[in-house]
């Protein structure tokens, strides 16, 4: 059973690798974002030892460990199951002996798989490059819960942004949806800066909401700024929200394919 979703991966991988302009200009844009807000907190910060109890080198730290998150969290293939769906090719899926979550999520994957890999060694140039001094956490527990912590946040945003695409059952705009939670979700999660530059009425609400651990937590994780007793809290959360939006998610895809079977007699 799972040898079929490991094939589906392959060749995903392949494909995605073989689209190289598109991959190419992906990344394009991933680098200028990286070095506008590199050399933006750079000067922000200037000879300060700190800024919002964030040291120079946590801080620098931050942008760089964001641009691996957004590059491995945030890629996803919400746009094709809007088109799949529009279009009415999901209908090839549902006859399959397939569970269309899973590949979907191995197809996720993949795309993952190379992004990741690409702000890898983006980072890694830049840091080459400028000699940026990078924060690397001291205990191994850190390493560990940072990397549950982003496994869930990028199942997270799998979720999500599956349950927003299945919208396009009933309504041919569903683009619009989309395309306003993706602009949201990025800066309420702290991709464009932390969010303790914010009100902290305003970081209160936010913290109400999933978006802050996505990315903004588990890099706080990373920057070792919370104990590890708190990192564990923060898992917790992220795991109820997980379970919320896979319900949530499977809910609206069975009611899509409901209302897609009754107008597709």
């Amino acid at each position: 059973m799972i040898r079929k979703y490991w094939t589906a991966y392959a060749i995903s991988l392949q494909e995605t690798l073989q689209r190289r302009s598109s991959l190419l200009m992906d990344r394009v844009g991933g680098v200028a974002i990286i070095v506008s807000l590199y050399y933006f907190w750079k000067a922000l910060l200037g000879t300060k030892p700190s800024f919002l109890g964030y040291s120079g080198e946590q801080m620098l730290s931050y942008v760089l460990v964001m641009n691996i998150l957004r590059s491995f969290v945030f890629t996803g293939r919400g746009w094709q199951l809007v088109g799949e769906i529009s279009s009415g090719r999901i209908s090839s899926y549902l006859v399959r002996p397939i569970s269309y979550h899973g590949y979907t999520l191995a197809l996720d994957l993949a795309q993952k798989t190379v992004h990741l890999a690409a702000a890898f060694l983006e980072v890694g140039v830049l840091i080459a490059a400028i000699g940026a001094r990078v924060y690397l956490p001291h205990s191994l527990s850190t390493w560990l819960l940072f990397s549950v912590s982003v496994a869930v946040s990028s199942l997270l945003f799998f979720f999500m942004e599956f349950m927003v695409s299945s919208l396009a059952f009933w309504t041919s705009e569903s683009g619009g949806p989309l395309f306003c939670f993706e602009l949201g979700l990025q800066f309420a999660a702290g991709t464009f800066f932390p969010l303790d530059v914010l009100p902290h009425s305003l970081q209160k609400a936010l913290a109400m909401t999933p978006f802050p651990y996505m990315v903004f937590f588990p890099i706080n994780i990373y920057l070792e700024r919370m104990a590890p007793a708190e990192a564990v809290k923060i898992l917790g959360i992220q795991a109820v929200w997980l379970a919320f939006f896979v319900w949530a998610a499977t809910a609206v895809w069975k009611l899509g394919l409901s209302n897609y079977s009754a107008e597709g007699g």
